[in-house]
């Protein structure tokens, strides 16, 4: 592609990548590797005419959840207003690649949420978890 000077790289990454996540500690830090790794190849390669995108949607109707549950668990599921269709996810992508947009979070509920994480302390977010388990226990 770098001969040529002409082409696209998308990571399909996650929103899960963008915080720690209780539980699901091992998958958010891969979609972290996989934002941050998206973002230092595409500066790599600026300048070359390639273009790298990531692709980090939130909930997703596939089977995902059903394959990514724990033995014997029920798969987790968030609520409606934050899924997005595959159709829609795909077509997002292919836009944001067409356009040179370095990240693309489909969905509007989703942007809004992940735009509201990235601005949120880390301290915040701790005291949420702390909160959240304290509820929950």
């Amino acid at each position: 592609m770098i001969a040529r000077k002409r082409g696209a790289i998308l990571n399909v990454s996650s929103s899960a990548g963008f915080l720690p996540i209780p539980g699901m500690a091992v998958y958010a830090a891969s979609k972290a590797y996989v934002n941050s790794f998206s973002e230092a190849l595409r500066a790599e390669l600026r300048g070359t005419g390639l273009t790298v995108t990531a692709l980090c949607p939130g909930p997703v109707h596939t089977e995902f959840g059903d394959v990514a549950k724990r033995p014997g668990g029920e798969p987790e599921r968030g609520p409606e207003f934050v899924y997005v269709s595959v159709e829609k996810t795909a077509r997002d992508a292919l836009a944001a690649v067409a356009a040179d947009r370095p990240l693309i979070i489909p969905g509007l509920a989703m942007k809004l949420g992940m735009f509201l994480v990235r601005i949120t302390p880390m301290s915040i977010l701790r005291l949420a978890w702390r909160l959240g388990a304290k509820r929950s226990s």
